[in-house]
């Protein structure tokens, strides 16, 4: 074999020979003597960075963030749309209120097999209210200027468990893990439920059985009282090949979940299926293909090819096709009732879909991230009747692009435009004036909605380093066109132009949002944002909105 010679410009630096501290005499150490763990100090000196390092040996973690925001608008004196003035009534020009979260789990504190987790939030805020113009003493809630998911005070339960796992005498039933409580399941459909879930989790085969109740996400009822909450049953099985003596570069799984009429109507009883190959025939490639089933129809396919190439470039593309079987958004929601009282949305019928989409991302001299991203949907169907402005045929694409510096400066810009088919005419408009007896458009009509937008951005990002202290300043800009689907004909003297009809067919807008992270210590975070938005072409009674964030983080 041949050697490199040897560089001849580089030379060892001399041996220098320590001062040695006599130590006390100890017994000489055998191969029996267990070796010392070293100490979390121990550990901070050498990374030179304490706060960056947790503890895994703590029995016991908690977390918590207390925040308060504030959120808030102002009226410009100009009228709105339909030519008024906003009354009290409509919405609130200032809220604030208070939130917080906490989080705290154990391991091994009454059991060595018992951890536990849990997790809340609550919301300290009051109603905004305005006397009611028909009866001035009475008082009625009156909408924030920004919406969230809550309207009152009070505390949510996210999650609550308890689990054993490696609790049997038998060694070889140590996969063996037992969970109940409040808890998050994830089959054909990720649900919050509250029930018992039992699974075994071996190299080979993964398997779960759980049953349980819906928990409420959205709402602040009790979640005991049975109401609105769907029984929940289901099963899933995974046989990865690849860890065989003999490897297989296959993995099959399949997941069924079943929901039970309980409580009011809108709580249908339906079963779900999906089965998926995954096929990993190198190490950076992988083609996953899964199929859904709704009450034995077939509601969904997908193909997912993802690819890595030289260890900085990945690249994926996916394939959805969506059958008009499928469920509308939620899989407790019946596919074929009308009349359900959830469908206050009314987002129409479920049309089948086609969707290709593809992204890639690359790393570029060591501190340039690229991003690109384009998608294509099509609605399969041939009518108008048939169309839905909630599943219209669209052409997007976007991308990314951050230029680090000296890895504490990081610039970026962002980009996005999407392109929808509507199909609006100027010779069908509809006039907009009192007494018009023109047949109004369905709500879910393939007229309704935006021809297409295209939004660009900015940001700049300060980092001293990872749980330190970073600051982040993002721009943004956006543009959006409506279809023509209403005419002023007070205005203009036909509909037959797109020019002053006095309906606005186009919205710009623009707003930031400024964000400061600081670490005190190892056990302390701040935060704070502050966002706003310009004035908004569909609004110009207001200015636009803005609010500001303030949030502290222990850790224990």
């Amino acid at each position: 074999l041949t050697r490199e010679p040897p560089p001849r410009n580089l030379r060892m630096r001399p041996r220098t020979t320590a001062a040695v501290t006599p130590e006390p005499t100890a017994a000489p150490a055998t191969a029996f003597d267990p070796v010392p763990e070293p100490s979390v100090a121990e550990i901070a000196t050498d990374t030179g960075d304490i706060g960056s390092v947790r503890d895994l040996r703590r029995p016991v973690s908690v977390r918590f963030n207390l925040g308060y925001v504030v959120d808030g608008t102002a009226l410009t004196g100009a009228n709105n749309l339909a030519g008024q003035q906003p009354a009290a009534y409509e919405f609130a020009q200032l809220r604030a209120y208070a939130l917080g979260e906490g989080y705290a789990s154990s391991r091994g504190v009454l059991f060595p097999s018992l951890s536990t987790y849990f997790a809340g939030r609550f919301q300290l805020m009051r109603r905004s209210t305005s006397p009611d113009p028909g009866m001035p003493e009475t008082q009625v809630p009156v909408a924030p200027p920004i919406a969230n998911w809550f309207d009152r005070s009070g505390f949510a339960t996210r999650s609550g468990w308890a689990e054993v796992q490696d609790f049997l005498p038998d060694k070889r039933l140590a996969p063996v893990r037992l969970r109940a409580g409040n808890l998050y399941v994830y089959g054909p459909w990720p649900l919050h439920m509250w029930g018992a879930v039992a699974a075994w989790e071996g190299k080979l085969i993964r398997g779960s059985v759980y049953s349980g109740f819906r928990a409420p996400d959205y709402t602040q009822v009790n979640p005991l009282d049975g109401k609105n909450r769907a029984g929940i049953g289901g099963s899933s099985l995974r046989v990865d090949f690849r860890n065989l003596k003999t490897p297989i570069p296959f993995a099959v799984s399949g997941e069924f979940l079943g929901f039970t009429a309980v409580g009011a109507a809108d709580n249908a009883a339906s079963s779900h299926t999906l089965i998926q190959l995954d096929w990993r025939p190198r190490k950076d490639i992988a083609l996953i293909g899964r199929a859904r089933t709704l009450d034995g129809n077939l509601a969904n396919e997908a193909l997912q090819l993802r690819s890595r190439y030289k260890q900085v470039t990945n690249l994926v593309f996916d394939i959805v096709h969506r059958r008009n079987t499928d469920w509308r958004w939620d899989p407790s929601v019946p596919q074929n009732d009308p009349l359900v009282s959830r469908r206050y949305l009314d987002l129409g019928p479920v049309l089948p879909q086609l969707l290709v989409s593809g992204r890639a991302g690359t790393l570029i001299k060591e501190n340039i991230d690229l991003l690109i991203r384009g998608a294509y949907a099509n609605d399969l169907v041939t009518t108008n009747l048939e169309r839905n402005t909630f599943a219209a045929s669209y052409l997007e694409i976007g991308g990314g692009l951050e230029l680090r510096l000296r890895r504490t400066i990081g610039l970026g810009l962002n980009g996005l435009s999407r392109q929808t088919s509507r199909y609006a005419t100027l010779s069908g408009q509809i006039p907009d004036i009192p007494g018009s007896i023109d047949i109004l458009p369905r709500q879910h009509g393939p007229e309704l909605g935006e021809e297409g937008f295209t939004e660009l951005g900015t940001t700049i990002r300060l980092s001293l380093g990872a749980r330190r202290f970073s600051a982040l300043l993002e721009i943004y800009g956006r543009r959006t066109k409506y279809a023509l689907v209403y005419c002023d004909a007070t205005i203009t003297t036909s509909c037959m132009s797109d020019e002053n009809t006095g309906i606005p067919a186009q919205d710009y807008r623009g707003g930031g949002r400024a964000t400061v992270d600081a670490w005190i210590g190892s056990r302390l975070r701040l935060f704070a944002a502050y966002e706003l938005s310009s004035r908004l072409d569909l609004q110009p009674e207001i200015y636009g909105f803005k609010s500001l964030r303030l949030m502290m983080e222990g850790v224990y």
